[in-house]
Protein backbone atom coordinates (compact mmCIF):
# COMPACT_ATOMS: atom_id res chain seq x y z
CA UNK A 1 0.00 0.00 0.00
CA UNK A 2 1.33 3.41 -0.98
CA UNK A 3 1.82 5.94 1.81
CA UNK A 4 -0.07 9.16 1.08
CA UNK A 5 2.16 12.21 0.69
CA UNK A 6 1.22 15.52 2.34
CA UNK A 7 0.90 16.93 -1.20
CA UNK A 8 -2.16 14.78 -1.89
CA UNK A 9 -5.75 14.80 -0.69
CA UNK A 10 -8.09 11.90 -0.08
CA UNK A 11 -11.37 11.88 -1.97
CA UNK A 12 -13.19 13.25 1.07
CA UNK A 13 -10.63 16.00 1.64
CA UNK A 14 -10.60 17.06 -2.01
CA UNK A 15 -14.41 16.98 -2.18
CA UNK A 16 -14.58 19.24 0.87
CA UNK A 17 -11.98 21.57 -0.64
CA UNK A 18 -14.05 21.84 -3.84
CA UNK A 19 -17.41 22.10 -2.08
CA UNK A 20 -18.90 18.98 -3.68
CA UNK A 21 -20.04 15.52 -2.64
CA UNK A 22 -17.60 12.60 -2.90
CA UNK A 23 -20.05 10.91 -5.28
CA UNK A 24 -19.43 13.70 -7.78
CA UNK A 25 -15.72 12.87 -7.84
CA UNK A 26 -16.47 9.15 -8.16
CA UNK A 27 -18.82 9.87 -11.10
CA UNK A 28 -16.31 12.10 -12.87
CA UNK A 29 -13.68 9.38 -12.44
CA UNK A 30 -16.01 6.69 -13.79
CA UNK A 31 -16.78 8.65 -16.98
CA UNK A 32 -13.16 9.67 -17.48
CA UNK A 33 -13.80 13.39 -17.09
CA UNK A 34 -11.67 14.03 -14.01
CA UNK A 35 -9.49 11.29 -12.61
CA UNK A 36 -7.48 11.31 -9.38
CA UNK A 37 -3.77 11.90 -9.71
CA UNK A 38 -3.05 8.59 -7.99
CA UNK A 39 -5.07 5.43 -7.39
CA UNK A 40 -3.22 2.92 -5.17
CA UNK A 41 -3.35 -0.87 -5.26
CA UNK A 42 -6.30 -0.91 -2.87
CA UNK A 43 -8.33 1.45 -5.04
CA UNK A 44 -7.91 4.51 -2.83
CA UNK A 45 -7.96 7.74 -4.80
CA UNK A 46 -5.66 10.70 -4.14
CA UNK A 47 -5.87 14.14 -5.70
CA UNK A 48 -3.06 16.64 -6.17
CA UNK A 49 -3.32 20.31 -5.21
CA UNK A 50 -2.53 20.99 -8.88
CA UNK A 51 -5.90 19.49 -9.82
CA UNK A 52 -7.89 22.09 -7.92
CA UNK A 53 -7.73 24.65 -10.75
CA UNK A 54 -8.82 22.00 -13.26
CA UNK A 55 -11.80 21.10 -11.10
CA UNK A 56 -12.63 24.80 -10.79
CA UNK A 57 -12.91 25.21 -14.57
CA UNK A 58 -15.09 22.09 -14.71
CA UNK A 59 -17.41 23.64 -12.10
CA UNK A 60 -17.57 26.90 -14.08
CA UNK A 61 -18.37 25.10 -17.34
CA UNK A 62 -21.02 23.05 -15.57
CA UNK A 63 -22.65 26.29 -14.32
CA UNK A 64 -22.68 27.46 -17.94
CA UNK A 65 -24.49 24.25 -18.96
CA UNK A 66 -21.66 22.90 -21.12
CA UNK A 67 -22.40 19.20 -21.72
CA UNK A 68 -20.05 16.77 -19.96
CA UNK A 69 -18.97 15.27 -23.29
CA UNK A 70 -17.81 18.72 -24.47
CA UNK A 71 -16.04 19.33 -21.15
CA UNK A 72 -14.15 16.07 -21.58
CA UNK A 73 -13.24 16.98 -25.14
CA UNK A 74 -11.85 20.33 -23.98
CA UNK A 75 -9.85 18.78 -21.12
CA UNK A 76 -8.43 16.08 -23.40
CA UNK A 77 -7.41 18.62 -26.03
CA UNK A 78 -6.80 21.70 -23.88
CA UNK A 79 -4.33 24.29 -25.01
CA UNK A 80 -3.85 28.04 -24.46
CA UNK A 81 -5.55 28.75 -27.79
CA UNK A 82 -8.51 26.50 -26.94
CA UNK A 83 -8.82 28.15 -23.52
CA UNK A 84 -8.88 31.63 -25.08
CA UNK A 85 -11.54 30.63 -27.60
CA UNK A 86 -13.72 28.90 -25.00
CA UNK A 87 -13.44 31.82 -22.57
CA UNK A 88 -14.36 34.36 -25.26
CA UNK A 89 -17.41 32.35 -26.33
CA UNK A 90 -18.63 31.91 -22.78
CA UNK A 91 -18.20 35.62 -22.00
CA UNK A 92 -20.55 36.39 -24.91
CA UNK A 93 -23.10 33.94 -23.53
CA UNK A 94 -22.78 35.39 -20.03
CA UNK A 95 -23.28 38.93 -21.35
CA UNK A 96 -26.50 37.82 -23.03
CA UNK A 97 -27.71 36.16 -19.83
CA UNK A 98 -26.86 39.25 -17.78
CA UNK A 99 -28.80 41.41 -20.23
CA UNK A 100 -31.79 39.07 -20.02
CA UNK A 101 -31.63 38.89 -16.21
CA UNK A 102 -31.42 42.69 -15.98
CA UNK A 103 -34.56 42.91 -18.12
CA UNK A 104 -36.35 40.41 -15.87
CA UNK A 105 -35.19 42.28 -12.75
CA UNK A 106 -36.47 45.56 -14.19
CA UNK A 107 -39.79 43.93 -15.11
CA UNK A 108 -40.21 42.68 -11.53
CA UNK A 109 -39.29 46.09 -10.11
CA UNK A 110 -41.89 47.72 -12.38
CA UNK A 111 -44.40 45.08 -11.30
CA UNK A 112 -43.88 46.01 -7.64
CA UNK A 113 -44.34 49.74 -8.36
CA UNK A 114 -47.47 49.25 -10.52
CA UNK A 115 -49.05 46.69 -8.18
CA UNK A 116 -48.56 48.85 -5.08
CA UNK A 117 -50.04 51.84 -6.91
CA UNK A 118 -53.00 49.74 -8.07
CA UNK A 119 -53.65 48.33 -4.60
CA UNK A 120 -53.60 51.82 -3.04
CA UNK A 121 -55.52 53.65 -5.77
CA UNK A 122 -58.55 55.70 -4.77
CA UNK A 123 -61.13 54.85 -7.42
CA UNK A 124 -63.64 57.45 -6.24
CA UNK A 125 -61.33 60.46 -6.34
CA UNK A 126 -60.02 62.42 -9.32
CA UNK A 127 -57.04 64.65 -8.62
CA UNK A 128 -55.10 67.32 -10.46
CA UNK A 129 -51.35 66.86 -10.12
CA UNK A 130 -48.21 68.59 -11.38
CA UNK A 131 -46.23 65.90 -13.21
CA UNK A 132 -42.67 66.04 -14.46
CA UNK A 133 -41.73 65.62 -18.12
CA UNK A 134 -41.27 62.01 -19.20
CA UNK A 135 -39.51 60.69 -22.28
CA UNK A 136 -41.53 58.09 -24.12
CA UNK A 137 -41.30 55.75 -27.09
CA UNK A 138 -44.49 56.07 -29.14
CA UNK A 139 -45.66 53.60 -31.75
CA UNK A 140 -46.79 54.57 -35.21
CA UNK A 141 -50.40 55.75 -35.43
CA UNK A 142 -52.63 52.74 -34.89
CA UNK A 143 -54.98 51.74 -37.65
CA UNK A 144 -58.57 52.28 -36.49
CA UNK A 145 -59.75 49.09 -38.17
CA UNK A 146 -57.04 47.09 -36.39
CA UNK A 147 -58.05 48.46 -33.00
CA UNK A 148 -61.53 47.03 -33.55
CA UNK A 149 -60.07 43.58 -34.30
CA UNK A 150 -58.74 42.09 -31.05
CA UNK A 151 -56.34 39.67 -32.76
CA UNK A 152 -54.79 42.40 -34.90
CA UNK A 153 -54.63 44.71 -31.88
CA UNK A 154 -52.80 42.06 -29.83
CA UNK A 155 -50.34 41.41 -32.68
CA UNK A 156 -49.49 45.12 -32.89
CA UNK A 157 -49.25 45.34 -29.10
CA UNK A 158 -46.92 42.32 -28.91
CA UNK A 159 -44.71 43.58 -31.73
CA UNK A 160 -44.36 46.98 -30.05
CA UNK A 161 -43.65 45.38 -26.66
CA UNK A 162 -40.94 43.15 -28.14
CA UNK A 163 -39.28 46.14 -29.85
CA UNK A 164 -39.24 48.33 -26.76
CA UNK A 165 -38.75 45.88 -23.89
CA UNK A 166 -35.56 46.72 -22.01
CA UNK A 167 -34.30 47.59 -18.54
CA UNK A 168 -34.77 51.27 -19.47
CA UNK A 169 -38.46 51.10 -20.41
CA UNK A 170 -41.76 50.80 -18.55
CA UNK A 171 -44.68 48.53 -19.30
CA UNK A 172 -46.63 49.32 -22.47
CA UNK A 173 -49.51 51.78 -22.11
CA UNK A 174 -51.96 53.24 -24.59
CA UNK A 175 -52.81 56.79 -25.69
CA UNK A 176 -56.40 57.82 -26.40
CA UNK A 177 -57.07 61.02 -28.33
CA UNK A 178 -59.17 63.88 -26.96
CA UNK A 179 -61.47 63.57 -29.98
CA UNK A 180 -62.22 59.91 -29.24
CA UNK A 181 -62.82 60.72 -25.58
CA UNK A 182 -65.34 63.45 -26.47
CA UNK A 183 -67.03 61.12 -28.97
CA UNK A 184 -67.27 58.32 -26.41
CA UNK A 185 -65.00 56.13 -28.56
CA UNK A 186 -62.85 54.57 -25.85
CA UNK A 187 -61.52 51.50 -27.69
CA UNK A 188 -59.78 53.18 -30.64
CA UNK A 189 -56.39 53.97 -29.12
CA UNK A 190 -54.12 56.24 -31.16
CA UNK A 191 -50.74 54.92 -29.98
CA UNK A 192 -48.93 52.47 -27.79
CA UNK A 193 -46.24 54.01 -25.61
CA UNK A 194 -43.59 53.18 -23.02
CA UNK A 195 -41.82 55.56 -20.68
CA UNK A 196 -38.04 55.36 -20.98
CA UNK A 197 -34.85 56.73 -19.46
CA UNK A 198 -32.91 56.00 -22.65
CA UNK A 199 -32.75 59.20 -24.71
CA UNK A 200 -31.41 57.30 -27.73
CA UNK A 201 -34.71 55.43 -28.23
CA UNK A 202 -37.14 58.15 -27.11
CA UNK A 203 -39.18 59.67 -29.96
CA UNK A 204 -41.72 61.75 -28.05
CA UNK A 205 -42.34 63.57 -24.78
CA UNK A 206 -45.10 63.42 -22.21
CA UNK A 207 -44.88 67.12 -21.26
CA UNK A 208 -44.43 68.54 -17.80
CA UNK A 209 -47.57 70.21 -16.45
CA UNK A 210 -50.95 69.75 -14.81
CA UNK A 211 -52.68 66.41 -15.28
CA UNK A 212 -56.06 65.11 -14.21
CA UNK A 213 -55.49 61.66 -12.70
CA UNK A 214 -58.21 59.03 -12.39
CA UNK A 215 -58.20 55.30 -11.64
CA UNK A 216 -60.60 52.98 -13.42
CA UNK A 217 -61.61 49.95 -11.37
CA UNK A 218 -63.18 47.23 -13.50
CA UNK A 219 -62.96 45.59 -16.90
CA UNK A 220 -61.73 47.46 -19.95
CA UNK A 221 -65.23 47.32 -21.42
CA UNK A 222 -66.53 49.63 -18.67
CA UNK A 223 -63.74 52.21 -18.81
CA UNK A 224 -66.16 54.68 -20.41
CA UNK A 225 -67.78 55.21 -17.00
CA UNK A 226 -64.50 56.52 -15.61
CA UNK A 227 -63.97 58.77 -18.63
CA UNK A 228 -67.49 60.16 -18.20
CA UNK A 229 -66.70 60.95 -14.58
CA UNK A 230 -63.36 62.48 -15.62
CA UNK A 231 -65.07 64.71 -18.22
CA UNK A 232 -67.65 65.92 -15.70
CA UNK A 233 -64.87 66.68 -13.20
CA UNK A 234 -62.96 68.75 -15.78
CA UNK A 235 -66.08 70.60 -16.90
CA UNK A 236 -66.97 71.50 -13.35
CA UNK A 237 -63.39 72.65 -12.60
CA UNK A 238 -63.23 74.59 -15.91
CA UNK A 239 -60.29 72.52 -17.13
CA UNK A 240 -59.50 72.19 -20.83
CA UNK A 241 -58.29 68.73 -21.92
CA UNK A 242 -54.94 68.12 -23.57
CA UNK A 243 -54.48 66.12 -26.76
CA UNK A 244 -54.19 62.63 -25.26
CA UNK A 245 -55.08 60.52 -22.24
CA UNK A 246 -52.37 58.07 -21.14
CA UNK A 247 -53.63 54.71 -19.90
CA UNK A 248 -51.43 52.39 -17.82
CA UNK A 249 -52.60 49.01 -16.50
CA UNK A 250 -51.73 48.76 -12.81
CA UNK A 251 -53.61 45.53 -12.04
CA UNK A 252 -54.58 43.10 -14.80
CA UNK A 253 -54.80 39.35 -15.37
CA UNK A 254 -51.28 38.81 -14.02
CA UNK A 255 -52.34 40.09 -10.59
CA UNK A 256 -56.06 39.28 -10.32
CA UNK A 257 -58.41 36.55 -11.47
CA UNK A 258 -61.48 38.66 -12.17
CA UNK A 259 -61.65 41.42 -14.79
CA UNK A 260 -63.82 43.42 -12.41
CA UNK A 261 -60.72 43.88 -10.24
CA UNK A 262 -58.55 45.41 -12.98
CA UNK A 263 -57.12 48.87 -12.27
CA UNK A 264 -56.11 51.34 -15.00
CA UNK A 265 -54.47 54.68 -14.28
CA UNK A 266 -55.62 57.45 -16.60
CA UNK A 267 -53.69 60.73 -16.83
CA UNK A 268 -54.58 63.57 -19.18
CA UNK A 269 -52.99 67.01 -19.45
CA UNK A 270 -55.32 69.87 -18.48
CA UNK A 271 -55.25 73.66 -18.56
CA UNK A 272 -57.35 76.08 -16.52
Amino acid sequence: MMKKSSNYFTTGEFAKLCGVNKRTLFHYDDIGLFKPDITDNNGYRYYSYRQFEVFLIISILKELNLPLIEMKKYLDERSPEHLLYLSSQKIKEIDQKIKKLNQIKHLLEETIVFTNKGMNANYEEITVEELEEEKIVRSELLNEENTKDYIRWMLEFTNFENRTMSKDSSFVGTMLSKENIKNGNYINNSYFFVKTTDESISNAIKPKGLYAVAYHHGSFETIGKTYDKLMKFCDKAHLRLGDFAYEENLLDSVAVRNEDDYVVQITIAVEK
